[in-house]
């Protein structure tokens, strides 16, 4: 039986136009914050498609967050001179259609909480290891700020910099958020087709859970562990406060991981 449920055309094209803007006004709502390495931004943000590939049709969401993303780079970063539109569409737009097409397929044949923190960490990673490859594979020819550090820098250390600088910060963001959401639109099931999954968060057990997500924070944390081992000493200064991110991020698999699902798959009032 198919995980997915049968989704009009015109539900999938709300679905792609809903999910692009309001990932392109997250990031426009976080484009001041500036990364140390002058490149993209620091994407809090990520929670929107996050959230949208858990509760609607997971290839509507992530041909939306492509668009999304493109759209944010384009009319607010480039702006700033953070990004450009090639870079974006290099980059940024694999990276998120990749990421969420997994991330949201996953979530939906595995709907528990545990299914959630594996998919977070595997597949944000994995978009980011994708971003981060093909800025420093080909983002210099298209983006001319990124040529000093390419030449600079070995090609495995930049690409495992880029890749867990992004994830350490996007995770958190995820955690927090997405369950949030979930809880507040719980009401709407069977009232929408475009929100039209919920995942049944609150029936694993709080020791699986809690195993799920230490196990997901150890690989991060050893992620983290062999940038530090490959990288160059003098790369610390491009990337400043990466050791913080990444304790914050593994501090809020540890901390949050056992409880966050519990409570969002908690029953809410129906609505009326």
């Amino acid at each position: 039986m198919s995980i997915e449920r049968r989704t009009t055309v015109a539900t999938k094209i709300a679905i792609m136009a809903i999910t692009a803007v309001l990932y392109a006004v997250a990031k426009a709502l976080t484009s001041f914050i500036p990364t140390p390495f002058g490149v993209g931004q620091l994407l809090i943000g990520i929670f929107v498609p996050a959230f949208m590939a858990v509760v609607a049709d997971t290839f509507s969401v992530a041909v939306g967050a492509g668009l999304g993303t493109f759209i944010g780079d384009a009319v607010f970063l480039t702006p700033q001179g953070s990004t450009n539109p090639a870079l974006s569409l290099i980059a940024g737009v694999p990276a998120n259609f990749v990421a969420f097409l997994l991330f949201g397929w996953f979530v939906k044949r595995y709907k528990s909480w545990p299914a959630f923190v594996a998919a977070t960490v595997s597949f944000v990673t994995l978009g980011n290891l994708i971003a981060a490859t093909s800025i420093v594979l080909f983002g210099a020819s298209v983006f001319t700020a990124l040529g000093p550090l390419t030449r600079a820098y070995s090609l495995t250390s930049l690409v495992l910099g880029f890749t867990v600088f992004w994830t350490a910060t996007m995770i958190p963001a995820i955690l927090v958020a997405v369950p949030i959401l979930v809880r507040a639109v719980k009401p709407l099931e069977g009232r929408s087709p475009i929100i039209s999954y919920y995942p049944s968060w609150s029936l694993v057990s709080a020791r699986t859970q809690a195993v799920t997500s230490a196990f997901f924070a150890v690989l991060l944390l050893v992620l983290g562990v062999l940038y530090f081992v490959v990288a160059p000493s003098s790369l610390a200064a491009v990337f400043p406060g990466l050791e913080d991110f990444l304790v914050v991020a593994v501090a809020s698999l540890i901390l949050l991981g056992p409880v966050v699902g519990v409570i969002a798959g908690s029953k809410s009032k129906p609505a009326t």
